[in-house]
Parts: C-alpha cells; structure tokens; sequence
C-alpha cells in the first residue's frame, strides 16, 4: 500500500487512511459507501465517497458496481 500515495490526496486523506487501515484489519470486508461511512470510519458519507474515490483512483481499492448499490473493498494488488 502506498501511505505517500494517501497522503498526497489533500482534505481526505485523514479519512482515506482510515478506511485503509480497516481494509488492512479485514482485507475480505466489502461494502457500501453508506455501510463504510456508518460502521466503518463514522463519517459523513459524501465525505466517505470522496475519500473512497481518491482509493479508487489509487488503485488501492475497487468499486465494484451491484444492482442496487457500488461495493468497495481492497484491491488485490494493494493487500498483497
């Protein structure tokens, strides 16, 4: 994982490290940007998104598109 990376995303990477650090915890853990924000990190959840999509971006974490909602979860390369 490159924390560097993270850091250089501005206003979001306080949350975006948190939200990596439970990636790191539970590298199998998957969910919504509702679910991240409610139990995950504690946070508004358009905050979360930004954050999310900074990850996405990074290729440190995948979207991953369902019928009804995006599901997030780690990258395979980046828990490697």
């Amino acid at each position: 994982m490159n924390v560097e990376s993270v850091a250089d995303i501005g206003e979001d990477s306080q949350l975006a490290l948190q939200i990596l650090d439970y990636f790191r915890s539970h590298p199998q853990a998957k969910d919504s940007v509702e679910g991240i924000a409610r139990f995950w990190v504690t946070a508004n959840p358009l905050e979360v998104r930004r954050a999310l999509d900074k990850l996405v971006e990074l290729k440190l974490v995948e979207k991953r598109k369902n019928a009804s909602m995006d599901l997030y979860s780690m990258c395979a390369e980046a828990s490697a």
